[in-house]
């Protein structure tokens, strides 16, 4: 009989979460599946690099970055 369960590790022993249907001191057959552990060398930069190109068009953002900057928005101080 198969049956997947969850359980916990601790102190060395693997506890299960539900009770079982086993006579005390039944002999089992345990695989375990780890959890995979998130990778230290993902780039999350590097991942997404060239995802957001097609919606943007550098060359006009930077003529509307540096057009921007000629405009004059504060009002004029009198004194």
């Amino acid at each position: 009989m198969l049956k997947t369960i969850k359980g916990f590790y601790t102190m060395g022993r693997i506890e299960p979460a539900e009770p079982l249907p086993l006579e005390e001191g039944a002999e089992v057959e345990v695989t375990i599946a780890l959890p995979e552990a998130p990778s230290l060398s993902a780039d999350p930069t590097g991942s997404t690099s060239g995802a957001w190109g097609s919606l943007l068009d550098c060359g006009t953002f930077e003529e509307d970055v540096y057009r921007s900057r000629l405009l004059n928005t504060r009002p004029e101080v009198t004194l």
